[in-house]
């Protein structure tokens, strides 16, 4: 039973080692396959566009202004650098930014030219530049054909053979519209830096001065919507050089280094632009906010300038007395003072309002316009204006509420705290204004008892003097302003700019491409040599023999190269004549235990017709009778005889006319041409083969042959089609099995190996036939097992040489190890 089971779980089973072999016997399958999927996957990757990768780097930095100083108070910290950063990369994908940069480049105007496989983008090789009407409908997602009859004369034309359904676009509105075109195609002629005016386009083409034009070759304009040109390029990658560094990294990639190289240039330049432009902002505010106050002093002043000198040509009154003048700049003073605390109520009444009823704060201008240097309404109107320039950026990109929740909670408790800035500011204003009209008050008594002329002129002349007092103030605050404004710088600088430096393409990833053909290549032929290793169910290699039955193999013959089945008399130095002779030996080790003078029998059977159970026969016969014994070859395959034909001898007379009892022994019995040798052929096909051959004269026969001869060699039918042979062990005392590599099936040895299981057969072994030497086996040496032939280059001059053709030289090297 173990035994059973052993054999059940052998033919079960996958060898791995098989599969290799098999593998490399079908090399040139791998070498075909791994040629188409190379070729393929070239033309492939010579037909895939060129996708190309270019970057710039830029850093963030807050540059302080070289000329602010802390009595200015105008400029304001807007976020850390961590913070600047994530703005930045923020405003870099938005589509507001976005927008500016393709507007600005005109990034939907596309020059291209007949490629090899499409039309490619060829930028500024183009020789004209296109001159868009944006307020008119174009055609877009159409090539128009360009062709050149001269320097200035050219044709344009459209096909509209094809299905799609064409669309124009108004590119100031961003306005997308449907066209039915009537003709399948549109063509007109036009003039060089004139405006064409078509129902499908409307612009003007102006020569390029540093491109050559070529007359006759194709050009084409191809137009995009706004749309599709900023959702492509809002994909920029915006990326950290070095972690924790405010340095960052821009890359695009597209088929057309020049373009991307331009698209990133112009994208940080907008960059900068805007960022020096919020860092402006507040004194931007600041100096609108003066503008206006200086708007309506100057009214004043011209006023009280031409009513001074008006009194004093009227009351020929130029010098006032020593008493007056001392009053009159105590005065002065105090005018001057108070109006510098109403110019502080007036600005906190200004943010009041602002703060209470508005909600962008981003024009608030600097309290130091005003003359206020409180440190807490400094830095919180500071404060505020930053939240609300971060509010607005994000309102750029997002349009959730959501993502306004936390920073709408800091710009109301700032405006919180910065209205209780302005109470208390404004209450201790209010204090000081009243000390200032107190001490007025003592000054205008002495004022009151000076001459009546002499009073007017100084209310006049101080009415003067304060409007020029506060007119000077707010020019000094203007220029402060201005200076602030025209020395900041942005924070954003270029390290590295992008360039067209003729990178090589990222896309198509050839050696991925290569990779995957390699695999594919492997892949195929060797899920076919799986396959046919799965489907195949004949006996391959000796291994198959001892994994399938526990029957012992006596020998290996290899391919027999003779014309006729007597490869051991017509090639007896050959390999397949020393297989027969290691046979030979292995029978003579069975019959140790039979008496020497007794005569030996050996039956040759198989499964099927076709095994080589003939040849064996006949060879084994051969071997036995070139020792000197007397060697008979008996034919009992009486359903297909075959064994008189290479003896040149009839089939007329034999077995079948002894056991019927036509002819005596002396009369069935051949003599061959070799010494030693007799045959005994089936004679004529009988009707009833099984029952002759368990016939009594069937003992007869047997005994009497064993009279006459030492070594008798039976050739049988097949087991595997009849049970005729099974009657006829009894009267062998070897039984030889014949198993022919790639012919024999491994379920043919399951009949064999339950008779032997059940101990119905005796002293029987394999014979492993036509044996080729293949690496597809795994066995690229020799016919082993002690009983065969070829010892690689030790045999040489043992063997006789078997002529190979050159082709099958060249086939060998492949198939060594």
């Amino acid at each position: 039973m173990e035994e059973e089971f052993e054999e059940l779980r052998a033919q079960n089973s996958f060898d791995i080692k098989a599969l290799a072999f098999r593998a490399l016997n079908y090399w040139y399958l791998f070498l075909i396959t791994l040629g188409i999927a190379f070729v393929v996957t070239y033309f492939y990757n010579k037909q895939l566009e060129r996708i190309y990768s270019i970057e710039s780097l830029i850093s963030i930095k807050e540059e302080q202004n070289p000329f602010f100083s802390s009595s200015m108070n105008l400029t304001f910290n807007w976020g850390g650098a961590s913070d600047k950063v994530e703005t930045i990369k923020t405003t870099l994908k938005s589509r507001v930014h976005n927008e500016s940069v393709v507007r600005l480049l005109q990034s939907y105007i596309h020059y291209k030219k007949d490629g090899q496989y499409r039309l490619v983008d060829i930028h500024t090789d183009s020789p004209f530049i296109v001159s868009l009407d944006e307020t008119t409908p174009q055609l877009i997602n159409t090539p128009i054909k360009i062709v050149f009859k001269d320097d200035k004369n050219y044709t344009a034309s459209i096909d509209f053979s094809s299905d799609a359904i064409y669309r124009g676009i108004n590119y100031k509105l961003n306005k997308v519209s449907s066209y039915s075109p009537e003709n399948t195609s549109f063509l007109g002629d036009y003039v060089m830096n004139q405006e064409v005016n078509s129902p499908y386009f409307k612009f003007t083409l102006v020569k390029r001065r540093d491109v050559k034009l070529k007359i006759g070759q194709p050009y084409y304009i191809y137009l995009t919507s706004l749309n599709s040109e900023i959702s492509k390029y809002r994909s920029i990658a915006v990326n950290l050089k070095v972690q924790g560094a405010s340095m960052l990294v821009l890359s695009l990639t597209g088929p057309n280094r020049a373009i991307l190289a331009d698209y990133l240039n112009a994208t940080t330049e907008i960059l900068k632009e805007k960022n020096l432009e919020e860092k402006n902002q507040f004194a931007t505010n600041t100096l609108e906010f003066i503008d206006k106050m200086i708007i309506g002093v100057e009214d004043s002043l011209r006023k009280d300038e031409q009513k001074l000198k008006q009194y004093k040509q009227d009351n020929k009154v130029f010098n006032p007395s020593l008493k007056g003048e001392e009053v009159f700049s105590k005065l002065n003073q105090y005018s001057i003072e108070k109006n510098g605390y109403m110019l502080k109520l007036e600005y906190y009444k200004l943010l009041e309002d602002y703060l209470t009823n508005s909600t962008d704060f981003r024009s608030l201008p600097a309290p130091a316009s005003s003359g206020i240097d409180d440190p807490n309404i400094i830095n919180n109107v500071s404060k505020i204006v930053q939240l609300s320039i971060r509010r607005a950026k994000l309102g750029e990109t997002v349009k959730n509420d959501i993502f306004f929740k936390e920073i709408d909670q800091d710009i109301e408790a700032t405006k919180r705290v910065l209205l209780e800035n302005v109470k208390t500011a404004r209450s201790s204003t209010n204090i000081d204004i009243a000390n200032v009209e107190n001490r007025t008050a003592r000054a205008n008594a002495e004022f009151r008892k000076l001459p009546e002329e002499e009073q007017q002129l100084f209310n006049i002349e101080r009415s003067y003097k304060l409007s020029e007092a506060s007119y000077t103030l707010l020019l000094e605050k203007k220029n402060e302003a201005g200076i602030v404004k025209a020395a900041n710088v942005s924070d954003v600088k270029v390290i590295d700019s992008a360039k067209d430096l003729g990178q090589g393409s990222i896309l198509p990833n050839t050696r991925k491409n290569y990779s995957i053909a390699l695999f594919i290549g492997l892949l195929l032929p060797l899920a076919f040599v799986f396959l046919v290793t799965i489907l195949d169910n004949n006996i391959n290699t000796p291994d198959d023999i001892k994994n399938l039955s526990s029957i012992p193999i006596l020998g290996i013959v290899s391919r027999s190269r003779t014309a006729s089945n007597l490869a051991v008399f017509e090639s007896p130095k050959s390999s397949v004549a020393e297989s027969f002779r290691g046979i030979r030996s292995s029978l003579q080790y069975i019959y140790k235990n039979l008496a020497k003078d007794k005569t030996k029998t050996v039956m040759i059977t198989s499964s099927v017709s076709g095994e080589g159970k003939t040849f064996c026969s006949i060879n084994i016969a051969s071997v036995f009778s070139l020792t000197g014994k007397k060697t008979v070859l008996v034919g009992l395959d009486l359903r297909k005889p075959k064994i008189f034909g290479d003896f040149n001898i009839t089939n007329e007379i034999g077995v079948v006319n002894y056991l019927i009892g036509q002819k005596e022994m002396d009369e069935v019995i051949q003599a061959t041409q070799y010494k030693n040798l007799d045959v005994v052929t089936s004679g004529p096909i009988p009707p009833n083969p099984s029952e002759l051959l368990i016939s009594q004269e069937l003992e007869e026969f047997i005994a009497e042959l064993k009279q006459r001869y030492d070594y008798i060699i039976l050739d049988t039918p097949p087991l595997g089609l009849v049970s005729d042979a099974l009657d006829l062990i009894h009267h062998a005392d070897a039984t030889i099995y014949m198993v022919r590599q790639d012919y024999s099936k491994k379920a043919m040895l399951n009949i064999i190996n339950d008779k032997y299981r059940k101990g119905e057969v005796k002293n029987i072994s394999f014979v492993f036939n036509d044996y080729r030497q293949k690496a597809k086996y795994g066995y690229g040496y020799g016919y082993g097992y002690g009983y065969g032939y070829g010892y690689g280059s030790y045999g040489n001059g043992y063997h006789e040489d078997t002529p190979t053709s050159l082709l099958s030289r060249i086939t060998n090297l492949f198939k060594r190890k």
